[in-house]
């Protein structure tokens, strides 16, 4: 009974039954002329600690159906994001602007700054707590990209894309981040685009980052077998509540929060 329901759990569908929350709210709102974003909003159920933006990776694209309340993905972030705001975070989980069909590619788009931008000022009508870019896999080539360009106060990296024939994290702009910055990195993760032979340049070109730290994880559960999909070492797949909750622990204290 125990790993049916761990199994359910994974499902994107269910996993907010299993980590109340409490509102999930469904939006869109228009970021350039005749152009939306879509996006969830999860709040805590306690007070706002602070804030977060979570980009998914691949091509950048949930399925959003604002409508029916449902994505179509399982990735690491989406589908912990009541996790985040189980420990205090207001998060908001961006879909592809409407006039992308893909970031794969293409994560320093100016274009998608602007939409981001309107991101902030999303969640800086709601609460004045900091603000942190959050990405995992392809996610946190964004997060490299556009963080020293915004008003947040910090960013973590997981699972990051640092190799490949397409952009990477050091296509970005790592050396002019001047905000708290955490590398997360599961010790087995298979993908070949995130060996974790990287992870160490990662740090070391966040040359201005004020405090910064590496999380390594192990463990976990293997998954589906696609060493880069998200139900695998790579979307740290079993052990979602020990990273998160590492990872909060470590964001509160960095910019003090209690």
């Amino acid at each position: 009974m125990k790993k049916l329901t761990s199994t359910v759990c994974l499902t994107v569908a269910l996993i907010l039954h299993c980590h109340s929350v409490i509102s999930e709210e469904y939006k869109t709102i228009n970021t350039r002329e005749g152009v939306t974003i879509s996006f969830i909003q999860n709040t805590p159920s306690n007070d706002i600690k602070a804030a977060a933006i979570l980009f998914t990776g691949g091509d950048g694209k949930i399925g959003i159906d604002v409508e029916n309340k449902t994505v179509s993905t399982r990735n690491f972030l989406v589908r912990t994001r009541s996790l985040f705001s189980k420990n205090g975070f207001l998060t908001l989980t961006p879909d592809l602007p409407s006039d992308m069909d893909s970031l794969k590619n293409d994560r320093g788009n100016t274009d998608h700054l602007t939409d981001i931008s309107f991101l902030v000022k999303q969640i800086r009508k709601q609460t004045s707590k900091p603000i942190w870019l959050v990405g995992t896999s392809r996610g946190s080539i964004t997060v490299s990209y556009h963080a020293a360009a915004l008003d947040i106060q910090g960013v973590v990296l997981t699972a990051t894309v640092s190799t490949g024939k397409h952009d990477t994290v050091f296509s970005g702009y790592l050396e002019k981040i001047k905000v708290p910055a955490l590398i997360v990195h599961h010790e087995d993760d298979g993908c070949s685009a995130s060996p974790a032979m990287y992870v160490k340049e990662i740090m070391d070109a966040l040359n201005n980052s004020p405090k910064k730290k590496i999380l390594w994880f192990q463990g976990g559960e293997r998954g589906d077998g696609r060493d880069c999909g998200p139900i695998s070492p790579h979307g740290f797949l079993g052990i979602e509540d020990k990273v998160i909750g590492t990872m909060s622990d470590w964001m509160f204290k960095a910019i003090g929060e209690n």
